[in-house]
């Protein structure tokens, strides 16, 4: 931890006044500029973590920092107010008595009366609302107004902008929009933010790095494709997509699959129980008796069991055996718009790079 970031949490743990543990040993970094997402399941500390930053939770257990100085840490805590942040939610929080100016302009009584509304002016064209200025929150769609509770935020200049679930509220290609707009506008001003979300196909989008947190833990800190393409442990690797998931053993520094063995992490013993995570992305369809797909694993037959076109690919439910005495099903995602038939034999190959071993965890 150093001055130069923006934001950080040190050694923070917290608990609700009924003693329950909704933190532990949270400790991260947000530098100048930058896109943080907090990434996680209902529950699991996220919106927790973001509340101790902007003030609305007070911090008894480690240290908040921005800027390099304490805001919280059981015997300080700046308010909210003074903490130089912008806050957006995911219901807006609007004024409704208030016009669209109004609210932009309500947190820059500091300013004089033609520096305000010079500054209203200005952020309302940035994110595409200056000619809503004198309309009301109640008749502008969910979109509008997400729009200008991010011009609101950004009004006073903050030295962190927090969001909280901003998009969940829209339907998807709205949401899309928005998303996309706001990444813009975040950027376009060099604003650092800090953005919860449960999605995580919108915190690869938004994020420069991720933080994925469960039960109020961290599990892992990086930039998208770091967590996606090397992840450290199970629940990281199925969070990010679905997965076919069986049980192994090692043999010889490797993990028996149906696909063939498959190399296991360094310092797994001999026999060693591991747990194979395989994304439906790994498995490489192909036509029965067809050569292995280029930099595959294995070349298996299989029975399609179910086949549904999905957007731009096919999901397969697929049966192959026999495996150590058993038929293994796994689903696979394939791309293009061939649809193999139900009962059709087709030829399966594995991709090792989408394919994760880890140890098993003792029950």
């Amino acid at each position: 931890m150093n001055g130069d970031n923006v934001l950080e949490f040190e050694y923070v743990h917290h608990a609700f006044e009924d003693g329950v543990m909704v933190l532990h040993d949270i400790n991260l970094a947000i530098r100048p500029g930058e896109i943080f997402c907090l990434l996680g399941p209902s529950g699991c500390g996220k919106t927790t973590t973001l509340r101790l930053a902007a003030g609305l939770e007070e911090c008894r257990y480690g240290r908040v920092l921005i800027n390099g100085k304490v805001v919280s840490d059981g015997r300080v805590h700046v308010p909210p107010e003074k903490r130089g942040v912008g806050l957006v939610f995911q219901d807006t929080a609007l004024f409704p008595h208030l016009t669209v100016a109004g609210n932009v302009g309500f947190g820059l009584s500091a300013l004089g009366e033609e520096a305000r509304r010079a500054r209203v002016v200005e952020i309302l064209r940035q994110v595409g609302m200056d000619g809503y200025a004198d309309a009301y929150p109640h008749v502008l769609s969910g979109g509008q107004q997400q729009r200008v509770a991010l011009a609101r935020a950004l009004a006073p200049d903050p030295k962190l902008v927090l969001l909280d679930e901003p998009f969940s509220g829209l339907d998807a290609q709205l949401r899309s929009m928005i998303r996309e707009e706001m990444l813009a506008v975040l950027k376009s001003q060099g604003a650092t933010a800090l953005v919860v979300t449960h999605d995580p196909e919108e915190a690869m989008y938004v994020a420069d790095r991720i933080a994925i947190m469960n039960l109020g833990r961290v599990e892992q800190v990086g930039r998208p494709g770091e967590l996606y393409c090397h992840p450290v442990n199970p629940f990281v690797t199925r969070f990010f997509s679905s997965t076919n998931r069986f049980s192994s053993r090692v043999t010889d520094g490797k993990a028996r699959t149906p696909f063939g063995p498959i190399p296991a992490p360094a310092g797994l013993g001999e026999d060693c129980k591991v747990e194979v995570l395989i994304r439906p992305e790994a498995l490489r369809i192909g036509p029965a008796g067809s050569a292995p797909r280029p930099g595959g694993i294995g070349a298996v037959e299989a029975r399609v069991v179910t086949a549904r076109m999905l957007r731009r690919a096919v999901f397969m439910h697929l049966c192959v055996g026999d495996f150590d005495g058993t038929h293994v099903h796994f689903h696979a995602r394939d791309p293009g718009h061939h649809m193999p038939a139900e009962g059709e034999m087709v030829m399966v190959t594995l991709d090792p790079e989408q394919t994760f071993v880890f140890k098993a965890q003792e029950t």
